[in-house]
């Protein structure tokens, strides 16, 4: 964000984190429509762009399916909307990890999971963590392997980026590459040789993207286009 100050950049805590950690998560749902009500009231009748990363990117599937007419330009990045064979092994993982989300040896392993290798960037990982609600993190993240592709979100004109590591899960990369398809204004990014948490190891090249996208100019060539799907891929997964 200190690196995009050609815009006016928020970066709200979601329910159960940070600031927000005194406000139960409920669902992606209701999620969706704070990070919405908080736009409509900054924004005084303008449009917005939004990014979102890994569970933030679960949040902009829903703000965009719910008030489509928000938004100009929409980056995803490491979420898909297409369902997960791992989902219920993650969910059970989440759960057992989340009650020790507080203790440093966990914050740390989950740290360096993401990518994070400074030591100062994963103090303050490790510290923004222990401040999470342990629930609210267990729902959340049970709620982002629910996505699931609407009419709604089909429909919604925003330019939208589907992006992820070269080494994201398949059906991440295959969602993206269905949705870069199937929506008006899309179009799907990898990052060769990355994995779910390369804004940790390249936040250069994710600034470099953003700008590029929000302002509809070339993206940068460490980015590379994803391969298009089989028609009867598109068409079965679309309408289920």
């Amino acid at each position: 964000m200190a690196e995009l100050t050609d815009y006016h950049c928020l970066a709200p805590d979601l329910p159960g984190h940070g600031q927000s950690r005194g406000i139960n998560w409920s669902s992606l749902p209701d999620t969706a429509k704070r990070v919405n009500a908080l736009l409509e009231l900054r924004l005084g009748g303008g449009r917005a762009n939004v990014v979102g990363l890994s569970l933030g990117g679960s949040v902009v599937y829903e703000v965009l399916s719910g008030r489509p007419d928000l938004f100009d330009h929409a980056v995803i990045d490491g979420c898909g909307a297409v369902g997960n064979r791992m989902a219920i092994l993650m969910k059970v993982g989440v759960a057992i990890v989340s009650p020790f989300i507080g203790r440093r040896a966990v914050g740390g392993l989950v740290a360096r999971g993401l990518g994070l290798s400074a030591s100062a960037e994963v103090e303050r990982f490790v510290h923004e963590l222990a401040e999470t609600d342990p629930g609210s993190f267990r729902r959340a993240f049970s709620d982002a392997q629910d996505v699931r592709i609407t009419d709604e979100l089909l429909r919604a004109r925003a330019r939208t980026l589907f992006v992820a590591g070269e080494k994201e899960l398949a059906s991440v990369r295959g969602s993206n590459r269905l949705l870069a398809e199937s929506m008006p204004s899309a179009e799907s990014r990898m990052v060769p040789g990355a994995g779910h948490g390369w804004l940790a190891r390249d936040p250069s090249l994710h600034v470099e993207m953003v700008r590029a996208w929000l302002s509809d100019e070339p993206l940068p060539p460490g980015l590379k286009p994803e391969r298009t799907p089989r028609a009867r891929t598109r068409a079965s997964t679309v309408h289920v």
